[in-house]
């Protein structure tokens, strides 16, 4: 049995499983615009110009969906907390724009395996930065080294 404090309650089992459902929805997204990106790099656009087209759009529509949380949520919020938000910004805008980068020269096949790795460098920072909220298990890291494992399967493939 596991231990009192590790037995989730409903709402815990809810926002797991919300959480869940919204991996799956991110990875099906990611999945699929990694098709569309290739498309564009290929035919109509430089990386780029196809990064910032896509980054454009994004913020267009989370605008459209979200705009009532911003306006709420950001007088209330700290100066910190826009130094986060700036970062992660930032942080988003550099991988789209190595990831147009990569597809405009390598295969779909390649570049998405190798791109989908960015759950190690998530492990180690959160290891490193989120140890009072977040705990790195040695379940987690050797799913991160299947995972690695399965790319390095993939681009030695391809040899």
């Amino acid at each position: 049995y596991p231990q009192p404090e590790m037995r989730l309650t409903g709402v815990v089992r809810s926002r797991m499983a919300l959480g869940y459902m919204a991996s799956l929805g991110s990875a099906f997204s990611y999945g699929a615009v990694t098709l569309v990106a290739r498309k564009i790099t290929d035919d109509y656009a430089s990386p780029v110009v196809g990064t910032a087209f896509s980054m454009l759009f994004g913020t267009l529509i989370m605008a459209a969906l979200f705009h009532r949380h911003a306006i709420t949520d950001a007088p209330g919020a700290p100066r910190r907390a826009w130094l986060f938000v700036a970062l992660a910004g930032c942080s988003a805008t550099w991988g789209v724009s190595f990831w147009f980068l990569a597809l405009s020269r390598a295969p779909v096949v390649l570049v998405s395996p190798l791109a989908g790795t960015y759950p190690l460098v998530a492990i180690a920072l959160t290891h490193v930065f989120l140890k009072k909220l977040e705990k790195v298990t040695w379940r987690t890291v050797a799913g991160a080294m299947f995972a690695v494992a399965g790319v390095a399967l993939i681009a030695v493939g391809r040899g």
